[in-house]
């Protein structure tokens, strides 16, 4: 068995301290089946430990309105040829840098194409425009929403969701929202490649497994590490937080009396541990 953890990430001292929770975090459950891939400018990639299997890329710009709209890097580096590689492995876990893995990872093998959770679907309005989205394009929609950003399966389907995905983000970007960028928490143009994953992963998987607890699981939770395997920081203030941790107001904590059993505790002891065991350059 061979999996693979793959990112994106630019030079952004964010994006790099956030790298170094997910990558301490695969250090510590010494999981013996999966590399971590990190896909990345060549600046960022100079800064980040040799043992990572780095891949250098572009930022995309075509079209220019992929500039002004950064996530589509996350997606659109798995579309082109240079990850071609990855067909290799068994699994491939496409995912964000603000997230870690626990020791139940060493253990989650799914039989079905899986993603975590997402909260971009909130009203009448998105699902029939996502609908319509699809029908225009010739692509099957079944009805599942609020598809999470990560995604875990076959690479050859995790990569064909992500080119769908580019796809449909362009068409979005230049035609839907050219002129009105929408409004949170309904239709709206900043969340632009959720819309075109869930699309690509309603015409293309036939089993879909939507996965709350082992995928994309909350940062600020009291549960088991045991009982979930990948860990996504969403937007709280509560422990633990990634804006606390980026704007150092961590750093003078100890790691002594936490209960690392805990998702919350095993997140900020990832997360004060990386800053010694990932040197960024």
């Amino acid at each position: 068995m061979k999996r693979a953890v793959v990112v994106f990430v630019e030079d952004n001292p964010h994006l790099l301290l956030q790298l170094g929770c997910l990558y301490t975090s695969i250090n510590y459950i010494q999981s013996e089946d999966t590399d971590l891939v990190v896909f990345g400018t060549k600046e960022a990639l100079n800064k980040i430990p040799s043992d990572c299997i780095k891949v250098q890329v572009g930022i995309a710009d075509n079209p220019p309105e992929f500039l002004n709209y950064r996530f589509i890097n996350s997606i659109s580096c798995l579309a082109g040829e240079e990850a071609t590689f990855l067909d290799e492995y068994d699994y491939i876990l496409r995912t964000d840098a603000d997230t870690f893995l626990t020791p139940a990872w060493n253990s989650y093998y799914p039989t079905s194409y899986t993603v975590g959770r997402g909260g971009y679907v909130n009203d009448q309005k998105t699902i029939s425009n996502l609908k319509q989205l699809a029908s225009k394009h010739n692509l099957r929609h079944q009805g599942f929403h609020n598809l999470g950003s990560t995604h875990y399966g076959n690479p050859q389907t995790v990569r064909e969701v992500c080119k769908i995905g580019v796809f449909l983000s362009e068409k979005l970007l230049t035609e839907e929202f050219k002129e009105d960028e929408g409004k949170w928490p309904s239709w709206y143009k900043g969340v632009a490649t959720m819309y075109g994953c869930e699309i690509a992963v309603n015409h293309l998987v036939d089993n879909i497994e939507v996965d709350t607890q082992n995928l994309d699981y909350g940062s600020a939770s009291e549960d088991s590490i045991y009982s979930h395997s990948h860990i996504h920081c969403w937007h709280t203030d509560n422990m633990f937080s990634k804006f606390h941790f980026t704007a150092g107001n961590y750093d003078k904590l100890s790691t002594e009396n936490l209960d690392i059993n805990k998702i919350k505790d095993y997140c900020l002891f990832i997360a004060l541990n990386s800053k010694k065991l990932f040197p960024l350059k």
